[in-house]
């Protein structure tokens, strides 16, 4: 298709009453006519009659023949329905450029390609429903190309999870990426489980570092939580993405520990303690031990405060079952109790109908023995959502860890073959617990008097533990200590005593 600048010709004469071929007169003025302007004979132009009359209008393309100067037509688009219009003398005609001569016709599907008219050899069309690109010759349309935009490559530098630093530091991602068609690439990122809150905040960097993402903990334990960000590299057209999950965890630790001076005594009700526990808010608090065959409730008037304890006459007799209970744990909710007997290494379920309340719990007849790994139990655990149980053992001073299928039933549970030892810190271990993310889990024991600090690289799994050099004598309080407890931040612990008495401490 020939295309020229400022060529506009009047008409001497119209073919076929008006609507055939035109013969050319002379240029229009302050214009040039179509050879003056470079089109030569036999070229094809895109033109535009206007006139006579105001509104009339015929664009479309046409053979140019120098001898004779003449025009062919083969209209397009026209004011008379985009069939040719009457031309007549005092219509003029000139060069000029339509969309299909800018850029390649659009349609949805290639129907609307087949019906397109008006086509000149070296026409585009692009359809969109395929993304394929023709181009039409002497012979019809042929495919040109399938249009393609492959997506940005794998974003790198971006880890499955992180472990944020408790004390604020922060954590810095730069992630790396490329365009297989060297488009730039756009980084981004959305938090897509769980919510930043007050855990953490998240800054990008700009210019030349627009794919480094500062990720800044709080060091404020009230903060913790978790989320997850995906980070999103786009060339503009196409997405690769990555999702990274993040945690905010205070672990307690043994490192400077101090005594609260706060302590209560419930030798009246529990003298040979061997077990011990709170509820999830602190507003309770429950001792078991040899003697009385009984779990005894106290109220604390102010959370996990024991000075403010009080025996409020509530106890669960277990001796049909546990006669030499040495340890016990609720379920997440309160509505389980699990109390293990020392003398046949079995542990034992009771339901209670109201969380937490003893004065409602009764033996569900569900029990599990571990005589094959424990033969002298003195502690149980579960983890968060009780899929795994655990067993403090005194004959081979180690914990061992079982699986339940389903969570906190007993009767589903099977041993993991793994266990860990604490022989080398305790040689007569006596109590248990692991911090809520279970990344944390403190030993003590009778043989010294001491508690010792264990760090889980995965939380809740044995197989990570390793012994943290941290322990803690509590001497000076507990002389026989049987029970370690933790508040529900983790900020506080309480170490009870065979004799009948709890002390608190803060981490």
């Amino acid at each position: 298709m020939k295309l020229v600048n400022r060529a506009k010709m009047t008409i001497t004469a119209v073919a076929s009453s008006g609507t055939g071929a035109l013969t050319l007169g002379a240029a229009s003025s302050g214009f040039q006519t179509f050879a003056d302007a470079g089109v030569s004979n036999g070229e094809t132009v895109r033109y535009t009659i206007e006139g006579p009359n105001a509104g009339d209008f015929e664009i479309g393309s046409g053979v140019y023949t120098a001898s004779g100067t003449t025009l062919s037509r083969t209209p397009t688009e026209s004011s008379n329905s985009n069939n040719a219009i009457t031309a007549t003398t005092d219509s003029v005609v000139f060069v000029t450029a339509a969309a299909a001569d800018l850029g390649a016709a659009v349609h949805s599907d290639i129907n609307g390609l087949v019906a397109q008219t008006g086509m000149v050899v070296g026409d585009t069309a692009l359809v969109t429903g395929t993304n394929k690109l023709y181009m039409y010759t002497t012979s019809g349309w042929f495919l040109v190309a399938t249009m393609t935009n492959t997506s940005p490559s794998a974003i790198t530098g971006a880890a499955a999870s992180y472990t944020l630093a408790s004390d604020g530091t922060a954590t810095v991602v730069t992630l790396a990426a490329t365009d297989p068609e060297g488009f730039p690439i756009t980084f981004s990122h959305t938090v897509s489980t769980g919510s930043l809150g007050s855990t953490a905040t998240v800054t990008q960097g700009t210019g030349a570092n627009v794919n480094v993402f500062t990720v800044t903990p709080s060091s404020n334990s009230a903060h913790a939580g978790s989320f997850s960000l995906t980070f999103s590299a786009s060339d503009g057209n196409s997405v690769s993405q990555a999702i990274s999950a993040f945690s905010l965890d205070f672990e307690p630790s043994l490192s400077s520990p101090s005594y609260d001076s706060k302590t209560f005594d419930f030798s009246t009700e529990q003298y040979r303690c061997t077990g011990f526990l709170f509820n999830s808010d602190g507003s309770k608090m429950y001792s078991v031990g040899w003697g009385s065959s009984r779990v005894h409730q106290f109220n604390l008037s102010t959370n996990f405060d024991v000075s403010t304890a009080a025996y409020n006459s509530v106890a669960l007799f277990i001796g049909g079952e546990a006669s030499r209970a040495s340890g016990m744990s609720f379920n997440s909710d309160g509505s389980k109790l699990y109390v293990i007997n020392f003398s046949n290494d079995t542990a034992y379920e009771y339901g209670l109908t109201t969380d937490y309340d003893l004065s409602t719990a009764s033996y569900s007849s569900s029990s599990f023995t571990f005589s094959a790994q424990s033969l002298y139990p003195q502690e149980i655990a579960f983890n968060a959502d009780g899929t795994k149980m655990y067993i403090l053992d005194v004959t081979n001073a180690g914990v061992y860890q079982y699986n339940l299928t389903s969570g906190f039933n007993l009767s589903t549970a099977s041993y993991s073959n793994i266990s860990f030892s604490v022989s080398g810190q305790l040689s007569f271990p006596t109590g248990m617990s692991f911090s809520s993310s279970g990344k944390t889990m403190f030993i003590v024991g009778n043989s010294n008097d001491t508690a010792y600090q264990y760090n889980l690289t995965s939380g809740f799994d044995l197989s990570t533990a390793s012994y943290s050099n941290n322990s803690f004598s509590v001497q000076g309080q507990a002389s026989d200590p049987q029970a370690v407890v933790f508040n529900s931040t983790d900020t506080k612990m309480f170490i009870a005593n065979y004799s009948g008495d709890v002390y608190q401490y803060s981490l």
